[in-house]
């Protein structure tokens, strides 16, 4: 078995470690996120270090690496819409990944479609099957060697909205195989859902 004590790793390139996060951690939901600065500014950036934390409060966590446009309006503001991928809206998300300036607006630069947001100002995108309106509720900044290199934000759903094509209201369930989420793998690669199968939990 192959093995790197992660010491080994940071003294050849502290990069390495990355990598085989990124490549071993999948596939990992993106959540393609929107927030606005107290100008008005609106921006756009998919993230895929995204997960659940809790169902009451309903809480995620987005681990924003770096200090992006996001991580300043999300402590400006305090509020964000979390959008899922799937084939209809992918080639967006991953225009919105690119390094623009502070006072560019990716919505504006690519043409994004938004429409207004039920319980935050922030607005949301208009294509994406599956929106999750919150709140900043923890911010846990991550320090080494003196400088802070992520911002672990813990985000509280004030709103979930689902396209009503994926969205079974009699089982309260979204539908997979027409939602059809885009994970991501490692570098520019990406997967989509594939085969599924069900097992029963032992009692």
């Amino acid at each position: 078995m192959k093995s790197f004590t992660t010491e080994a790793l940071n003294r050849a390139n502290p990069y390495l470690a990355y990598k085989l996060l990124s490549g071993t951690v999948i596939p990992r939901p993106i959540a393609w996120v929107t927030t606005q600065a107290a100008n008005g500014t609106v921006n756009a950036a998919p993230f895929s270090f995204f997960n659940v934390v809790s169902s009451q409060p309903p809480l995620v966590s987005i681990s924003m690496l770096g200090q992006k446009d996001s991580v300043d309006n999300l402590l400006e503001t305090g509020e964000a819409v979390i959008h899922f991928v799937n084939p209809d809206n992918v080639e967006l998300m991953n225009q919105t990944a690119a390094s623009l300036p502070k006072t560019v607006s990716e919505i504006d630069r690519f043409g994004i479609a938004t429409e207004p947001s039920q319980t935050v100002r922030v607005p949301s995108i208009s294509n994406a099957p599956i929106r999750f309106e919150a709140k900043l509720f923890q911010h846990l900044p991550i320090e080494a060697h003196g400088t802070i290199v992520s911002h672990l934000m813990l985000l509280e759903i004030t709103n979930f909205a689902f396209d009503e094509t994926i969205f079974d209201e009699e089982k309260f369930y979204v539908k997979p195989e027409i939602f059809q989420p885009i994970a991501r793998l490692a570098g520019n690669t990406y997967s989509e859902l594939g085969q599924r199968f069900d097992l029963e939990r032992p009692q």
